[in-house]
């Protein structure tokens, strides 16, 4: 073999080897890329696997809050109509929230026009049938008494109350004087009790009064009413009152609730006078004419000055002089005589209503008894007229002589 062919054929060998090595590493660099390849999508297939997770578990901790959220909203729905249909089965006023203002609005676009409202609710405890009639017997009486002055604005209510009602108060009564009549029976007994909101002149008190219990009735037997008794009834009441000596069962009791009915007006009319004491002046009280419907000694342990204090009355002056004429008609002269005195002193400045003597001499007293309106100088003429009746002709003069002359003069 000559020496070009044996280096051919070296070179050959060399370039096969050559090419051999290069194919081990270009089939070892694809394998490497590979793997690196697989590595890097099994990397990016973890990455989208966490990350499809969290959004699966951030998607299903979403859908339980909606679902918690969903079932909290439905409860509150449910318990919002749960507690708009209590409210509405339990409500006095049968029309709903708000009627009862709605139509005070009415008769006084501006609420505050009107008196204060007086509010007879249904009465509680079983109506035997002996108080029959009660109801509408006493709706007659109240209307006849206050309604007709335009002393109450007078509201009948369906539903019982349980007072204070703070449904009531917030949807139909609030800031508007009201005076809640609650009457109860029970066999032979009829219990009345008082309350109300916005009754105080002051306002820094709470707004309403709890349901007090100020007056007991109870039924008397048919064989009370004698012509002495009924005749008693009927001393100063007109002749549409009249009432008639019951001769049965039926007609005693037709009286007996006519009574009744009289009896809770008498008090109902006291505590609207009480109202009107504290807001008004020359103001003319309506309870002695009420309390006279039930005979001359009726409620005589009902106070002269109606249980009011003299520094809540407006016009305590005018208001003394009422006081006066009660004690005197109780026969308490000594009483009315003060109550008389202090009237007139408290005519010439009202500070000595409530601080009491000494009061300024007669002839102060009777310059500004000259200056006074005609509403205090009849006042002070009917207390004088029943003080001197009480007295008689040979009792103390109940008033100086200055202040007489002026009266007489007038």
């Amino acid at each position: 073999m000559s020496d070009t062919a044996f280096s051919l054929g070296i070179g050959s060998a060399a370039q096969a080897a050559a090419s051999l090595v290069n194919t081990h590493r270009q089939i070892a660099a694809a394998d490497r890329a590979r793997a690196d390849r697989h590595d890097f999508e099994r990397a990016q297939a973890t990455t989208r696997f966490g990350r499809d997770l969290q959004l699966e578990a951030i998607r299903h901790q979403r859908q339980f809050e909606l679902r918690h959220l969903d079932s909290e909203l439905r409860k509150r729905e449910s318990l919002e109509a749960l507690g708009h249909k209590t409210l509405f089965d339990t409500y006095p006023v049968p029309e709903g929230p708000g009627h009862l203002r709605d139509s005070l609005r009415l008769l006084a676009p501006d609420l505050s026009d009107l008196p204060p409202v007086l509010l007879l609710p249904k009465f509680h405890g079983p109506t035997a049938a002996h108080w029959s009639g009660l109801r509408t017997t006493l709706v007659s009486a109240l209307r006849r008494t206050l309604g007709a002055d335009g002393l109450v604005e007078f509201q009948e209510v369906d539903g019982a109350i349980s007072w204070p009602h703070a449904g009531l108060y917030w949807n139909d009564l609030y800031g508007l004087p009201t005076l809640v009549v609650q009457v109860s029976l029970f066999r032979d007994t009829l219990d009345l009790a008082l309350g109300g909101c916005h009754l105080r002149a002051a306002t820094d008190g709470p707004p309403a009064d709890p349901l007090r219990t100020v007056h007991r009735h109870r039924r008397a037997p048919r064989q009370r009413w004698t012509d002495k008794e009924v005749a008693r009834l009927n001393a100063a009441a007109p002749p549409a009152l009249a009432l008639a000596v019951p001769d049965d069962e039926e007609s005693g009791g037709r009286l007996e609730v006519e009574v009744a009915a009289r009896a809770v007006t008498a008090v109902v009319t006291a505590a609207v006078d009480t109202y009107w004491l504290a807001v008004a002046v020359r103001y003319r009280q309506r309870f002695d004419a009420a309390v006279a419907l039930l005979g001359p000694d009726a409620l005589t342990d009902w106070p002269a000055d109606l249980g009011v204090p003299l520094g809540q009355v407006a016009d305590p002056a005018h208001h003394l002089l009422t006081v006066a004429r009660r004690e005197a008609v109780r026969g308490r002269t000594a009483e009315a005589e003060a109550a008389l005195e202090r009237s007139l002193a408290a005519l010439a400045h009202p500070d000595y209503a409530l601080t009491g003597p000494p009061y300024p001499p007669g002839e102060e007293i009777a310059d500004h008894l000259r200056e006074a309106d005609p509403l205090y100088t009849e006042a002070l003429r009917g207390a004088v007229a029943t003080l001197d009746a009480a007295t008689g002709p040979d009792g103390p003069a109940p008033l100086p002589a200055a202040v007489r002359e002026v009266l007489d003069a007038r």
